[in-house]
């Protein structure tokens, strides 16, 4: 993966980084060659813009290669040698960076902010050597081909390049990533003026070294210069680290220069391999120290963070989570949850271990005492019990625990969660209560429930059976084909179509009314009704739900009363039936034949017999039958002759509901006058 562009310099522009790069790049180069130890015939010890090129392309993208070719061909032109050689020297600083780079990406799991150890050991070793040693090939070979050099001394040049690449990559690169990135740990109080002593004692050390005139100066001071590295490694930050790398690295080459200093009098090729050596060292020693202390601090301010937050979310839930000394039988830890629920601090119950056993419900105490006792012997703990709360309201606590066992078997840490679970009891409470309320129910309506789940195709059927007095409910599962089979052969396709028109959506209720096989045998008649009750995505029906009421009794009565209908309908006697205002309610067809009267032109009206001047009304008001013979007109104006049979019916109540007359065809009568027109009878 490509780098976070996590610094300021690299969310800059394109155009801006890669001038950047050109202009730094080209004073550093300019800078180092302007300070070489000519005097002592030896190169510059280090190649500090490797560092410079390399932090670059790993802040700012690879992207930036160009600027490394065009600043090493301006500082190449700059000093004199051909555009040729500066293009090839270019090329090579350039390739070098892009190898290092990639090195970095891909095989070494950079991390660029160095919190690692082996960051530090990627970055100063594993990815400069590849390409310095690319650099020193194309930049020796092309100071030979344009005589800067003999074939004698290509070995020793090479060296000395690919060396001096990769001390100025340990040397630079380290120091421009942590100073151009933001600080991962803030600076403890006081700091700075450690981080200044350091540096000062750093200096002093080195001095002590370089100015060494004795063999034991030089070792003393070998050893103090080693105790500060150490020090400064693991007591400051990257920066302040970085930072001191300098410091030895620069008074050594100026001490060098001068002739002093443990490596004076050496060769100059000696001479330039023990800078190189030296520098290495010191500068990888005290950034991978750092880059550990780093490491470890991080991991603690990480573990501290996490306990931090830990302890919030456990002080967040509604359960008491808790730690138990087995030793001391003293609570360790207790979450805030305690508080809440007795108004107390949870520390209160770490330190006085009595005062939960106080909070118990006195019914309970002995049984969760004895559950508690139990812990300490390795066994896993699931009780409930109950406590008073800081209200005094009584709540009920479901506590479960575990052992902690050494590798003997010793109890060496309890760990346990007290949970409330008063509305899982309050809700157990109402959940029974509606189910004693269900069965009552469906004893008392004699209704059953059942559901169908489409995907199962299985039928649940539940019903209320008495049960010594009360109601209990009874179960039933049946597959659909089984259900269907002991369905009457006469409803069965019916009833099915039914079923499956609701589920399909053709109708939204279901309804039907069917026969179904007892278990002892007989034919019984049942109405059933429901609906689709949860649908997929697409709509599909999943479950339907509904009822079911045994209606035989009333089905056998509705058969009998279609018999009776069917035998009044067809007798040839005219019947008919009146409300307890005398207004007509039905009639028979014989009725209809007789007088010539269709229900619909009669229905509402008062016959002549049942008009409130007559005997026959005032005998039926009295509560008495009334029979006799009556003149009656037809429709056609005719009159004949009936004998009539009227009867008063009550209610529940006792009070007149509606009366019932049965008439019979006697002859034909001549048209009575207007005087007889109110209905012309003989009671008797």
């Amino acid at each position: 993966m490509p780098f976070p562009p996590a610094s300021a310099f690299g969310r800059l522009p394109l155009p801006a980084r890669l001038l950047l790069t050109f202009l730094a790049y080209l004073a550093v180069a300019q800078l180092t060659l302007a300070v070489e130890t000519e005097a002592l015939g030896i190169s510059a010890p280090f190649w500090p813009p490797t560092g410079l090129a390399l932090a670059a392309l790993v802040l700012g993208r690879s992207i930036l290669w160009p600027a490394v070719l065009l600043a090493t061909l301006a500082s190449a032109l700059i000093s004199g040698f051909p555009l040729w050689v500066g293009l090839v020297m270019g090329a090579g600083n350039a390739l070098s960076a892009l190898m290092s780079v990639f090195i970095l990406r891909r095989l070494a799991d950079f991390d660029t902010t160095l919190s690692r150890p082996r960051d530090v050991i990627s970055l100063c070793f594993v990815a400069p050597a590849p390409g310095a040693a690319l650099s020193a090939v194309t930049g020796v070979a092309a100071l030979y081909f344009s005589g800067h050099g003999t074939v004698q001394e290509l070995g020793g040049a090479w060296r000395g390049w690919w060396v001096g690449d990769m001390v100025g990559a340990e040397i630079l690169a380290p120091l421009l990533l942590v100073w151009l990135q933001p600080l991962v740990l803030r600076p403890r109080p006081g700091y700075r003026w450690e981080a200044l002593l350091a540096l000062i004692g750093l200096t002093l050390a080195s001095l002590w070294l370089f100015a060494a005139d004795s063999a034991a100066e030089v070792a003393y001071g070998g050893l103090a210069l080693l105790l500060m590295v150490i020090w400064i490694g693991l007591r400051l930050q990257l920066r302040a680290v970085s930072a001191a790398a300098l410091i030895p690295a620069a008074l050594a080459s100026l001490f060098v220069a001068a002739g002093r200093g443990p490596f004076a009098g050496h060769g100059p090729d000696l001479l330039l391999v023990e800078l190189q050596v030296f520098m290495a060292a010191v500068t990888t020693t005290l950034l991978a120290l750092a880059a550990a202390s780093r490491q470890r601090r991080v991991a603690e301010r990480d573990r501290s963070l996490m306990a931090a937050r830990l302890e919030q979310v456990l002080d967040s839930l509604d359960d008491v989570i808790w730690t138990l000394d087995p030793v001391s039988r003293q609570f360790t830890f207790m979450s805030g949850a305690m508080t809440r629920l007795f108004g107390r601090p949870a520390a209160d119950f770490c330190t006085h271990p009595e005062l939960w056993v106080q909070q118990l419900h006195p019914d309970d105490r002995a049984a969760a005492l004895a559950a508690f006792e139990r812990q300490f012997l390795g066994e896993g703990v699931e009780h409930e019990f109950r406590v008073i709360d800081k209200e005094g309201a009584v709540r009920w606590m479901h506590v479960q625990s575990h052992a902690a066992l050494d590798g003997e078997g010793r109890v060496v840490r309890l760990d346990g969660i007290t949970r409330d679970v008063t509305r899982l009891h309050q809700a157990a409470e109402r959940l029974v209560a509606s189910e004693e309320r269900l069965r009552r129910a469906l004893g008392a309506s004699e209704v059953g429930v059942w559901d169908w789940s489409v995907g199962q195709s299985s039928l649940n059927f539940v019903m209320a059976v008495p049960d010594d007095g009360n109601y209990g409910l009874e179960e039933h599962h049946l597959g659909l084909a089984e259900w269907e089979a002991h369905l009457h052969e006469e409803d069965r396709t019916r009833v099915m179509q039914a079923l499956l028109d609701c589920r399909d959506g053709r109708s939204s209720r279901f309804r039907c009314e069917y026969r179904m096989r007892t278990r002892q045998g007989h034919w019984r008649w049942f109405r059933g009704e429901g609906q689709v009750v949860r649908r997929d995505g697409e709509g599909k029906a999943l479950a339907l739900s509904g009822t079911f009421r045994d209606v035989h009794e009333r089905k056998q009565a509705e058969l009998e009363l279609d018999k009776l209908s069917l035998a009044v309908e067809q007798t040839p006697t005219a019947v008919f039936i009146a409300d307890a205002e005398g207004r007509l309610d039905y009639c028979n067809q014989a009725y209809s034949d007789i007088t010539g009267y269709l229900l619909e032109e009669r229905l509402g009206q008062v016959p002549d017999l049942l008009r409130a001047d007559g005997d026959c009304w005032r005998t039926l008001q009295s509560g008495e039958a009334w029979r006799g013979e009556a003149i009656e007109r037809r429709q056609d104006g005719s009159a004949f002759v009936s004998l009539q049979s009227i009867a008063p019916m009550r209610d529940a109540n006792g009070r007149l509901s509606y009366f019932v007359g049965v008439g019979q065809y006697l002859r034909e009568a001549p048209v009575p006058s207007v005087a007889g027109d109110q209905g012309q009878s003989a009671a008797s």
